[in-house]
């Protein structure tokens, strides 16, 4: 195998833990796997990220948090494929600090913000993304009554295009294909590639879907497959 800065890398097995669909089209130049193709599959949220460091402590906040309006389903209807950042967004609040105080320094709050927003299909431009993260840091002051933004002391944000560029998300998309009747069970790219008999994949796009718990069993049964088909015992 050869990769894009022309090192060549040898081996009896390979296992790919990028995206088992867009490595397929990207990497390996498959027409069933084409960007065309890709795009017109169903995938799923992805994420705009904001992680705080706050100083003082926040009270009405727990470990979990989740922030939402009173038109969920009008919300939820139109977000994903919606061309601008929401100007009411739900999102989810993590205060780590909450239950453990080794996650910030004494006397402060460690947040991580996480925002359900459209992919890179629908919303090709992030430039706003510092307008997002202050409407949403801004609602939090407001419903906490403690003013975030006026006492943060580090703060990183991270839109759909960020996580691409940093894990070669297909569009940004949070969790890889989502579990559609026709994108689940076999319907799903295989754990093991169509043509080359050595090379395996794991990750929410393929078998047994998405999320931690699935990407976990999708590791295991690749390793339960390679050890049953190139076992010499």
């Amino acid at each position: 195998m050869i990769d894009q800065n022309g090192k060549t890398w040898e081996a009896d097995i390979f296992v790919s833990n990028s995206d088992a669909a867009s490595f397929r089209g990207k990497v390996l130049n498959r027409k069933k796997f084409s960007e065309d193709k890709l795009d017109d599959l169903h995938w799923t949220l992805a994420p705009f990220t904001i992680y705080l460091g706050v100083k003082g402590k926040i009270n009405n906040l727990l470990h979990h948090n989740y922030f939402l309006g009173s038109n969920f389903k009008d919300y939820a209807d139109n977000i994903f494929t919606s061309s601008i950042s929401p100007q009411k967004p739900y999102y989810y609040v993590n205060s780590s600090s909450k239950s453990d105080d080794t996650c910030a320094p004494e006397g402060c709050e460690n947040l991580f913000i996480l925002c359900p927003v459209p992919d890179l299909r629908h919303k090709k431009s992030w430039e706003d993304k510092e307008e997002l993260a202050e409407n949403i840091i801004s609602d939090l002051s407001n419903r906490t009554g403690y003013d975030i933004q006026s006492n943060i002391l580090t703060k990183k944000i991270l839109a759909p295009d960020d996580w691409e560029g940093m894990l070669n998300l297909y569009r940004g998309s949070g969790l890889g294909l989502a579990h559609d009747l026709n994108q689940v069970g076999a319907f799903r790219p295989k754990n093991k590639d169509e043509k080359f008999n050595n090379l395996f994949y794991v990750g929410a796009s393929t078998t047994p879907g998405t999320g931690l718990p699935m990407v976990v069993i999708s590791s295991k049964l690749v390793t339960e497959r390679i050890t049953n088909e190139f076992s010499t015992i």
